[in-house]
């Protein structure tokens, strides 16, 4: 690697993403241990035990919409000046930004004017939602990193370098086999069989998602025996699951046979007959398991009319996405109601053809996904990239 500078900036908005820059710094450092790297930027725990000087917390700025992150504007508007205050002074060797499209391809622009290459990992999803970004990368970026396969394509033909590395998520097979705790295999025990409700990682998630989900569950509970758990993400407390159930309840609905989990999310999905899933990571997650699912789709009213002119997809589920099909019934926004929901739980877990059908149609999906590890294919594009310089 050239000498001139062992700084690397990298940036990230959410959890998932700096969980997903910790394993890749970890893989780079594994790679190439004498080159030192002094990694700085946005992150959270994972990364700053990778080593990374953080220079603010990324839980300070997840949003979920463009009206929610109006909320946040003073924090990113800071965290963007601070940013290129410390490039102009350490001169990065590289920027190495990950997701977070609406702040990242703004800071691209700037980063771009200061001569410093760029490389992106987990690219903004341009095929889906606002498709005229993808000009953008192709000015500023020089390097993408794709984590599914038909993106390695749609990028490429467009003109911009890219490689799809792997998907982070396809570790989760080692939860695949034979299911926990007395289950019969696909979460239906001699008891009563499990869905799993999953309502996000984000507070504001929950508040718009759970109780759709708690909706759907009543629905289901009216018409069968059934257990839920609900799966809590590591950014969202116990207490506030409580508060959302609590504040249901006191409209009138009744209790239900409820759990709040805060075991490992994958290895309790890998246990469930089929799932409530908020759109997103989870639903992979789901996918790469093979567990039937629904997924839900819900945001604030307007937020999605502000959103609505600028998204170029009719599908919303990963699953679906990645099959080519669609494999998986998607609940968006004023069809997202317990009933539409729940009628669709009830048709899988009261017939075990159309559940394994479904299961099938994962487990294919999963598939095209390979076999390669994300993080050890993307260290070695990026050590290529530093010990070459741009191309």
């Amino acid at each position: 690697m050239p000498s001139q500078s062992k700084s690397i900036l990298v940036v990230t908005g959410e959890t998932s993403g700096e969980n997903h820059a910790a394993g890749l710094i970890r893989q780079l450092e594994v790679l190439h241990p004498q080159w030192n790297l002094e990694w700085f930027g946005s992150g959270g725990p994972q990364m700053a035990s990778a080593g990374v000087e953080l220079l603010t917390d990324v839980s300070q700025l997840a949003a979920i919409g463009p009206w929610e992150a109006l909320a946040h504007m003073s924090r990113y508007w800071k965290l963007y000046r601070r940013i290129l205050a410390e490039c102009r002074k350490r001169r990065p060797r590289l920027a190495l930004l990950v997701d977070f499209p609406e702040f990242n391809l703004i800071l691209a622009r700037r980063l771009k004017q200061m001569k410093i290459p760029i490389c992106y990992f987990i690219g903004p999803q341009v095929w889906a939602w606002r498709p005229r970004r993808v000009h953008q990368i192709k000015r500023f970026v020089d390097l993408m990193l794709v984590i599914f396969p038909f993106e390695e394509e749609f990028y490429r033909r467009q003109g911009i370098k890219a490689h799809y590395v792997g998907n982070p998520s396809i570790t989760l097979r080692e939860f695949l086999g034979p299911a926990q705790n007395g289950s019969d295999g696909d979460g239906t025990s001699s008891e009563v069989p499990v869905v799993a409700l999953l309502p996000g990682s984000r507070e504001r998630e929950v508040e718009q998602i759970f109780p759709v989900q708690l909706d759907a569950a009543r629905c289901v509970a009216d018409r069968c025996p059934v257990q839920f758990w609900v799966i809590k993400a590591p950014g969202i407390t116990r207490s506030q699951l409580q508060t959302v159930y609590e504040s249901w309840l006191s409209q009138g609905n009744s209790p239900l046979r409820l759990e709040i989990k805060e075991e490992k999310g994958s290895e309790l999905l890998s246990r469930v007959a089929c799932a409530i899933v908020k759109s997103g990571t989870s639903t992979l997650e789901a996918t790469i398991l093979h567990v039937p699912f629904a997924m839900v789709y819900r945001i604030s009213r307007p937020s999605w009319y502000l959103a609505r002119p600028f998204v170029d997809t009719d599908t919303y589920c990963l699953a679906n996405l990645i099959a080519g099909k669609k494999i998986v019934p998607e609940f968006v926004q004023d069809q997202a109601t317990g009933e539409n929901i729940g009628g669709y739980v009830l048709e899988l877990l009261q017939d075990r053809s159309r559940r394994e059908e479904v299961s099938r149609n994962l487990q294919m999906a999963s598939e095209k996904l390979g076999e390669q590890d994300a993080y050890e294919e993307s260290a070695k594009h990026i050590s290529q990239f530093l010990s070459r310089g741009r191309e």
